[in-house]
This record gives C-alpha cells, structure tokens and sequence, in this order.
C-alpha cells in the first residue's frame, strides 16, 4: 500500500522533469542513418511518428521486463507489475513526445544559460524548503498531508491507475486499472497525432543535439559540454610516480573542465535530494541500510558515465603505448580520477543523510570509510572489461537491441565481479566482526583492506589487458 501512495508522486516527477530537462528530446531523436534514409524516402509525417512510436514501444517491451524483475520485490504478481511497467513507460515516452511537440508549437523552448540558470535555483530551492518543511513536521504525517491536498490530489488522480496496475492483487484489479491506464495512454496518442504539425522540424533539430551528444560521448563523457573561450586556470601538476601522476592530472583535469553538469548534480544530490528522502522515509525502522544499498547498486549501474580513464581515450590508445610509461603505473594513472570523484559523492552523500537520520548512523560512516575501496575496485573493474572488450561509446536510442544487449552484457559481467569481490571481503569481515563483539571499526578495516587488495590485483590485470590491446586490430569502428 505504501508503494501503490507514493508511486503516482514518484511518476508526477519524471514527468515533470521531461518537461524541465532536454530528456524530452529523445521522444522525437532519429538517428543520423534513419534521417538520411527515412526522412528523403516517400513516408508522411505519420508514417515516419508511427515508426518512431514502434521502435519505442518495442524498447519498452524488453526493458519493462528487466524494471519488472527489479520492482517484484513491491509488487504481488509478476504479470501486474510487468504489464503496469510497460504502460507507465509508453506515457512517459507519449508525454514526453506531447510535451516536445506543445513546446515546438508554441516556439517557448529556449536554451539560454540564465533560464537553465534559473531553473536549477528554483529547484534547489524547492528542495532545500521540502527538507526543511519534513524535518519539521512527522515525516510520514507530513507526505500524507503534502499527497491530500486538493492540488496534488487533481495531478496525481491520472497517474492512480499505472500504480494500481503494477501493484494489482488479482486479475480482476489488474483488468480495471490496466484499462484506465491503455485509456490515458491512448489519448496521449491522439495527441501526438495532432501535434505533428512541427514535427519533421522538431525531430531534424532533436537529432543534431543528439548527435553533438555522441560527438561529446566519444570525447570522453556523456555530461561533456566543451569548454568555451580561453581557460585562466588550471590544476597543480602532480607528482612523477612513475608516470601514473601525468596520466591522472590530465584526467583531473579534462574531468574539472568538462564535467560542470555532474559535479552540479552530485552537489545537489550530496545537500538536497539525498537527505531529503532520508528525512521523508525517517521513521521508527533503519533506512541506513537501504540507503547505503541503493546507493552501491545505482553506482554500479551509472558508474560508466564516468569515463575519464581507458574509456574515453579510445582514439588515443596509439599515443598512449608510445610513452615511456609501465603499464601498471599507466593503469593506475587512469583508475584514480573517476574512483576520487565517485568517493567525493558517496562521502558527501553518506554523511549528507547521516546529518539527518535519527539512528543508525555508524552504518552510513562506515559505508563511507568503504567507498574509496569499493570504487576502486569498480573502476578497475570497469576498465578490464573494456580493454577485453572495447566498445565505442554510443547513445542508445529506443529499438536500438544491438547496443541495448551489448550494454547489459557489459553490467551483468560488472555487476557477477562486483558481487563476488564484496561478498569475499564481506564474508570475511562479517566473523570477525561477530568475534570482536560487533566492533563496526573492526568491520570497516577488514572488509576495506580485503576491497583495497581486490583492486590492486586487479592493477596487473589492466596492465595486462592493455598490453594486448592492438590499436590497429581493437579499435571498433
């Protein structure tokens, strides 16, 4: 029942922030291939939303059925919640399509710095009050006063039926809200249908942006936005050892340059968002536990947005094995700036939902007292798969099942070694934590020296894989 309350809220802001954000434009992005062939070749404007709609609804088929195993745990059957999670990601994709077409119509999208400026203060604001408003009230008390007001009740009543649906009990229920919920998606439908008038135009625009965003990818980060004009500052030179220093310093710094929109969003993650959910779900029961949980998981699953190490010097590798540098030393040049940068998030995080949560703190610092280890041992993890495996970055668009399967493939592999690494240091830690009395520091020594052993095993093993990469043979087109 908790889940069925607060899932409405949760779809209320991904739809809001489809509107806010330039994600709405992947609703209408072709690719460069499919603008060349499709957009010349004798199809109408419908024709060519219809095929887009299809290529989006078959990408929700496949990936409803992975959110579908990961949401059973709040859910009483598997066919409700799949079913519930296929029709809430075709009205995010038609809303989102809606929204991009009502803004091209009435010509109101702008790009400017001030109003994305703007925006992003008013939302750390809002934030900000929200964490202030909860803390000040009973968290449980408060969201159920926030959700009952006449306002969020009118905005939330259409969303009602998709959490009805993934969370239905029996095939009756789930027969009544998944009707309602095909009623709202349908009518989305129309609306698109009646909006096409711009939408050649809208989607020629959406795929030069996407396409300077896979320049920008294979620069080296998808949240790469240029650096503009001449650069007054720069980053202390590091020491020599060995050759790692050069290597992590100019990482640090295409990092410091290129990567504003991350450390933003880490900032407000750190102060805001994070603590602000601690707050909310701040009951009598331990949320420490699950936080440091879900922040693990979401880790892995975002870490290779990171790429300031082997992966983002793909078109570099041939000057790379030209300088006078040991490969483990070069290894260890390219794994220290994301694992510092996933560090500095999860500590300001941890200890950012530590300042508010009423018990159990002890757990979150010593979360982050492991996050160093742990992201080491991700990131070294992350850069053997790609010297075995090297792909080129690329922006999957919906349909796209090569890249799409490629991709899970890669987590999944990332996913059994991160698995098996904490499970061996944890399984050795967790006795002698027991024989020291639940000593928590004696937890955090043990399991963080095993992870930092991990990861420095893996070092020989990078070392090794970029040795027998051959530029001239590896690198994918």
């Amino acid at each position: 029942d908790v889940y069925k309350r607060q899932a409405p809220l949760v779809l209320l802001g991904i739809c809001f922030l489809t509107i806010v954000s330039s994600a709405g434009d992947k609703a209408i992005a072709f690719t460069a291939g499919e603008v060349d062939m499709l957009f010349p070749g004798p199809f109408s404007r419908r024709e060519l939303l219809g095929y887009k709609l299809l290529k989006s609804s078959l990408a929700a088929v496949l990936t409803g059925l992975l959110l579908s195993v990961a949401l059973l745990p709040y859910a009483r059957m598997w066919v409700a919640c799949y079913v519930g999670v296929f029709l809430t990601l075709l009205f995010i994709q038609l809303f989102s399509t809606v929204g991009v077409l009502l803004g091209q119509t009435v010509g109101q999208r702008a790009y400017t710095m001030a109003r994305r400026g703007i925006l992003v203060g008013a939302l750390l604001l809002g934030v900000l009050w929200a964490r202030q408003w909860l803390a000040a009230h009973n968290s449980e008390r408060a969201l159920d006063e926030f959700r009952s007001s006449r306002a969020v009740r009118t905005a939330l009543a259409p969303l009602e039926p998709f959490a009805r649906a993934m969370t239905a009990a029996d095939y009756g229920e789930l027969a009544a809200a998944a009707d309602q919920a095909a009623l709202l998606d349908a009518g989305l439908l129309v609306l698109v249908v009646l909006l096409d008038e711009n939408y050649l135009e809208a989607a020629i625009a959406a795929s030069q942006r996407r396409y300077a965003l896979i320049q920008r990818i294979r620069g080296g980060s998808v949240l790469a936005a240029g650096v503009k004009g001449n650069v007054k500052w720069k980053l202390p030179q590091l020491p020599w050892a060995g050759g790692a220093g050069p290597i992590a310093w100019r990482q640090a710094t295409s990092a410091a340059r290129s990567a504003k929109a991350l450390l933003l969003l880490l900032l407000i993650l750190a102060i805001a968002i994070g603590p602000l959910f601690a707050t909310a779900l701040n009951t009598a029961n331990n949320v420490s536990q699950p936080v440091v949980g879900a922040v693990a998981w979401l880790t892995v699953l975002l870490s290779g947005m990171l790429k300031f190490d082997f992966r983002g010097d793909l078109d570099h590798m041939q000057e790379l094995k030209a300088l006078p540098i040991r490969p483990a030393a070069l290894a260890v040049g390219q794994v220290a700036v994301p694992s510092l940068i996933l560090t500095g998030a999860h500590v300001l995080l941890l200890l950012g939902v530590a300042a508010v949560v009423r018990s159990h703190r002890d757990v979150l610092i010593v979360a982050a007292c492991l996050a160093l280890p742990f992201n080491v041992l991700l990131m070294a993890t992350e850069n053997v798969i790609f010297l075995l495996f090297p792909t080129r970055p690329a922006a999957a668009s919906p349909g796209d099942f090569q890249v799409l399967g490629r991709q899970a493939a890669q987590l999944v592999m990332k996913g059994i070694a991160m698995l098996v690494g904490c499970l061996v240091a944890f399984g050795i830690a967790v006795p002698m934590f027991i024989l020291s009395g639940g000593s928590l520091p004696v937890l955090a020594l043990i399991a963080g020296t095993i992870l930092a052993a991990e990861a420095c095993a893996l070092i020989p093993a990078i070392a090794w894989a970029y040795n027998r990469f051959d530029p001239s043979i590896d690198t994918p087109a």
